[in-house]
């Protein structure tokens, strides 16, 4: 059995990841790739259709009250969970819904909380059977085919999300060292123009240099296109630049072009 909930690992991952292009699409008006990893997958979905399924056929039950908030309270804990997990291992929220009603550390809040109550129960009475009726027809040989091509494809996509991930927060923090020394340079550009004298001019002229090489380094920043992606899908990871006061919009402007 353990190949069946693999394989619906992977449907409602993909499932999920349409889901969210498609929501996000409408509202935004173009293609967003909104996923953590890079391939066509949602894993937090898989995580929460996998888990109800398997409390489901443990409970037995065709109680649609209980399937509908069983389903919330699964899907809520899975999201509050890997936001929380991100948050500490990043140091920054991914998504956050500190202006919504009733929310728990921004992690998560009523009112998507019912949505996915609503989405799971869905999808569990309206799309599940279809689903186990097809993967139960599948011959074993073909399931487990297709669990292991698909598995390894995640899992070095997983690798290569997380590395990027790895180098978006080293980054960060390049951003803040590079702001905070752009702004000292300022201030020392500022001090020589008031003064006078050919040395002080020199010094200011290096001074020009520096800061034109340290803006440069500063605008090359998040180049590779998988970075651009994950900001552009997560916008709250670069939200509390802002808040900081860091000019930040060349950075948001080569976001918008990929």
């Amino acid at each position: 059995m353990t190949k069946v909930y693999i394989i619906y690992f992977f449907i409602y991952a993909i499932v999920g990841w349409v889901l969210e292009v498609s929501y996000n699409g409408i509202r935004a008006g173009k293609y967003i790739n909104c996923g953590v990893l890079n391939g066509p997958w949602c894993p937090i979905y898989g995580f929460a259709a996998v888990s109800i399924i398997l409390l489901l056929n443990m409970v037995d039950t065709e109680n649609k009250i209980f399937l509908f908030f069983a389903s919330m309270i699964i899907a809520s804990i899975i999201e509050l969970v890997t936001g929380f997990v991100l948050e500490k291992i990043f140091h920054k929220k991914w998504w956050d819904y500190s202006d919504k009603k009733f929310n728990i550390g921004g992690h998560i809040c009523a009112e998507y909380s019912l949505l996915w109550g609503a989405l799971c129960f869905i999808l569990y009475e309206a799309i599940h059977p279809m689903i186990r009726a097809m993967v139960f027809a599948m011959p074993y040989k073909l399931t487990l085919t297709i669990n292991i091509i698909v598995a390894i494809l995640f899992a070095i996509d997983t690798i290569a999300s997380f590395n990027t991930i790895i180098g978006i927060n080293k980054k960060f923090k390049q951003i803040e060292r590079s702001s905070e020394k752009l702004g000292e340079l300022t201030s020392k550009i500022g001090e020589k123009i008031a003064d006078r004298g050919i040395e002080t001019a020199e010094l200011t002229s290096e001074k020009r240099k520096e800061f034109d090489q340290r803006s440069a380094e500063f605008k090359e920043i998040f180049e590779k296109k998988s970075e651009r992606r994950i900001l552009k899908a997560f916008p709250n990871l670069i939200r509390d630049l802002e808040d900081k006061g860091y000019d930040i919009s060349e950075i948001k402007e080569k976001i918008k072009e990929r």
